[in-house]
């Protein structure tokens, strides 16, 4: 049966707003992906460069021109290096060093200093100290560092200024390269001013001398795609590119660069990760949060670089401070989190005063930990998703306002958590007076009430479960939209057609609710029915199930049960037929018999089991050898069997001892005279 959504409900408003906005949204994606990846217009320019003459005059022109003037500053540079290689030895060593660098050890600048005549007491120099010590010295080198390089761009400029240059784009072309050379020279000159590699006295930034070459390589590879690549899309201008092809070459040298700086990022991970973890002996919420950083600080790193991509190719305004905040949203949102699974850990925690009042609640309570932490990951998940859309310019809290449609979802989002709250508390409220109830009728020593309940207690609960569960899903169905209606019909249907096709199934799940009412029988009886016998092993909504005394298992349906014959219910007798010689006095046998059965009572084993005297009921009857004494003694449930063995056993071990005649050895004298003698 259909059940449809009701055109104006919660559910078919949900299917329609993330229709639309799934629609709009694959549209925009389409639309900008389209823009980033225009790399054929990028083709097409550079087809048409290279097939049109005027262009590659231009292009032949530009480039001897640029050729000369690279020359001539590269000459520049390497006579002027040379020169200020001296000063520059210089200043290293006149670099005060330090136990850190590992140049010159602690002890050993103390033995110096005291050879020298110096007896004070050597003090540790703090690194703010050797910083400030450090910093004339590694700006004069970097000074010195950067000398050619300014003057490969001075012997440059000269020339672009001379008559050699004769139109304007080539004077253009010529000085956005120096310039390029020289900002790329300069971030790798700033570098090297920092790690200093090969020099650790000139280091300012602590890190080994791997770390300093590692920083220094890459430094120069990024510097050279970011600039050259820029230079290149600038200069393509120049001759004609497009604008769409020149967004797209920047955009490509942004993704070479985004994919280098992912590189880097998984090179470094671990030891980044090292240094982000917290020592073994710190402990704490702070501790805690370390550690998980440094597990995940990679994953971190390289989304916000793809965001930031994303952000600055699609152009997306206020994209940093968006991305900024995303940070601060998730952070505060993992916080929150931590905090309310502390909160709820808390709260489910039992006292040993209510464990001992409501039996089970403890067990009860653990198994909704795992749904409730789902519940409030979910919950915190939708709070730090609503700012998140807010902080990107969404609006989402004009989303819940009167009548929108997030003022409906959180209106139906409520009324089911109602449901389902009152179902939990209906169901838990039921099982919390079941085992208090089973708790004092075990106290009271009602044992045959308790296992009548415990017998019932199955069906109950899973008639229980059935309605809860069945009247809050049509509550919930009802409040996000679903016409119930159809529902109901359906299981009115349904009803009907099982009540005709399954008269059998009514028949025993009804004869055995009445069984089990009247409690005629309960699990770990010993029953006969419906032509078994065994033992009760479990009770089911229309079956018995009975294990007989050779282990055979029996399924009996309770319609097939007419009358239950239950051995084993308050008591039982062990009733015990004892044949003997039909010349044994009766009497004394049956003295004989009472007092080896008040000797086994008496015996610890047997004392709390037989419940009376043996009662010798008289000769029961006669047979052609033997005349049969039936007696009987009471006994606890379950164990009248047990107890009739014990007692035959020491019947025949006291009658062997005293020699009563067997049935089969005996016979009956009819007279005393003795017969005559054969000869008379």
């Amino acid at each position: 049966l259909a059940a449809p959504l009701a055109p104006d409900s919660v559910g078919a408003q949900v299917l329609t707003s993330a229709s639309e906005r799934l629609s709009r949204l694959s549209g925009e994606i389409l639309s900008n992906a389209e823009a980033i990846a225009d790399f054929p217009t990028l083709g097409n320019w550079l087809v048409h460069l290279a097939t049109d003459p005027d262009r590659q005059q231009q292009v032949i022109g530009v480039g001897w021109r640029l050729l000369l003037v690279l020359a001539a500053g590269l000459i520049a540079e390497a006579a002027l290096r040379p020169v200020l290689r001296r000063p520059a030895a210089a200043v290293r060593a006149a670099t005060p060093a330090h136990h850190a660098d590992g140049v010159l050890p602690l002890e050993a600048a103390g033995l110096a200093e005291a050879e020298a005549g110096q007896t004070e007491k050597l003090r540790r120099k703090t690194p703010g100290l050797v910083l400030l010590l450090r910093l004339p010295f590694a700006i004069s080198h970097f000074v010195l560092d950067i000398l050619p390089v300014l003057a490969l761009l001075a012997v440059g400029y000269v020339i672009a200024g001379t008559p050699l240059i004769d139109s304007y784009t080539t004077r253009l072309v010529i000085i956005g390269v120096l310039q390029a050379y020289v900002a790329c020279r300069l971030a790798t000159a700033v570098m090297r001013l920092l790690v200093s590699p090969g020099n650790p006295r000139l280091r300012l930034v602590p890190v080994s001398e791997h770390g300093a070459a590692y920083l220094l390589r890459w430094t120069r590879r990024l510097a050279a795609l970011v600039v050259f690549g820029y230079a290149a899309a600038s200069i393509g201008l120049l001759f004609g590119l497009y604008t769409v092809a020149y967004d797209a070459l920047l955009k490509l040298v942004s993704m070479v660069v985004l994919v280098c700086l992912v590189i880097i990022v998984l090179q470094v991970r671990v030891p980044v990760a090292l240094r982000i973890r917290a020592a073994d002996d710190r402990t704490g919420s702070v501790a805690m949060l370390r550690n998980r950083f440094a597990a995940i600080w990679h994953v971190v790193a390289i989304f916000y670089l793809i965001a930031l991509w994303l952000v600055w190719s699609l152009a997306v305004p206020n994209g940093l401070w968006r991305l900024a905040s995303t940070a601060v949203i998730v952070f505060l949102g993992r916080m929150l989190a931590i905090s309310a699974y502390g909160a709820l850990d808390r709260a489910l925690l039992v006292s040993p005063a209510t464990a001992a009042r409501h039996p089970g609640l403890e067990a009860r309570l653990r198994a909704y930990q795992p749904v409730s932490h789902a519940l409030l990951t979910v919950l915190i998940t939708a709070l730090a998703c609503i700012a998140l859309f807010q902080a990107w310019g969404l609006d989402s809290l004009a989303w819940f306002g009167t009548g929108a449609l997030g003022g409906r979802i959180v209106g139906a989002l409520g009324g089911i958590g109602v449901t389902l709250a009152l179902s939990l508390a209906v169901w838990e409220a039921s099982n919390s007076a079941f085992q208090l109830h089973l708790a004092r009728l075990a106290r009271d020593a009602q044992a045959a009430r308790s296992a009548r309940l415990r017998t019932l207690l199955p069906m109950l609960r899973t008639t229980l479960l059935v309605s809860i569960c069945t009247v809050a899903g049509l509550m919930v169905l009802s409040e996000i939209g679903v016409n119930t209606a159809p529902l109901l019909a359906g299981a009115g249907v349904v009803g009907l057609a099982i009540g005709f096709g399954s008269q059998k199934l009514v028949q025993d799940i009804i004869t055995g609710l009445f069984l089990l009412l009247e409690n005629t029988m309960q699990v770990g009886d010993v029953v006969s029915l419906g032509g078994m016998s065994g033992t009760v092993e479990a009770l089911s909504i229309r079956t018995i199930r009975l294990r007989a005394l050779d282990g055979s298992v029996h399924m009996v349906p309770f319609s097939a049960v007419t009358t239950v014959t239950n051995q084993t219910r308050d008591f039982g007798y062990a009733v015990v037929d004892v044949s003997v010689g039909l010349n044994e006095n009766p009497e004394h046998v049956a003295d004989l018999l009472r007092t080896v059965a008040r000797e086994m009572r008496n015996e610890p084993r047997w004392e709390a089991t037989i419940r009376d005297d043996l009662d010798v009921l008289g000769v029961d009857s006669f047979q052609e050898t033997a005349l049969v004494l039936r007696t009987r003694t009471k006994t606890v449930p379950n164990q009248r069997w047990a107890v009739a063995r014990e007692l035959n056993r020491r019947i025949k071990a006291r009658f062997d001892e005293l020699a009563i005649e067997s049935p089969w050895t005996s016979h009956r004298v009819l007279s005393t005279n003795p017969p005559p003698p054969a000869n008379e």
